[in-house]
């Protein structure tokens, strides 16, 4: 796990991101370039996401991680964007869902994310799809 300013840096990136995420949504639409093929993850529309995460929460917590994380999306953002790239996106979409589904601000979704309970269950999450993966191959 990274340390706690690390974790406060991404936050504060997160934080940002989301924040001109959702400028850029109340903006008109931009043109992308026909010939590019990759994603403007800063326009991708999320709720369906949302609706599976929301969905998976009435199960349990890590139930909700385990939804985000098997996401094919998340896959595209770390193959496009890398590993810093990727936390960006994943904190911002956590802190979007929140906000969505709770109607909290950033700063109740940001210590959500950092409760030691999410936290627990987010890496039990991730194991868990590690350890998928591993059998699989």
């Amino acid at each position: 796990m990274a340390s706690a300013n690390k974790q406060q840096k991404r936050a504060a990136r997160a934080k940002t991101k989301a924040k001109q995420n959702r400028t850029k949504r109340a903006e008109a639409p931009v043109e992308l370039d026909p010939n590019d093929d990759r994603i403007d993850f800063e326009s991708v529309d999320l709720t369906e996401l949302f609706k599976k995460m929301i969905d998976a929460e009435k199960i349990s917590q890590q139930a909700l991680c385990t939804a985000f994380l098997e996401d094919p999306l998340l896959e595209l953002v770390f193959e496009q964007e890398g590993e810093e790239g990727a936390m960006d996106f994943i904190l911002a979409a956590l802190i979007e869902y929140r906000q969505w589904s709770q109607e909290t601000d950033e700063a109740g979704a940001l210590a959500w994310i950092e409760s030691p309970a999410f936290q627990a269950d987010y890496v039990a999450a991730s194991d868990a799809i590690a350890a998928q993966t591993q059998q699989k191959n």
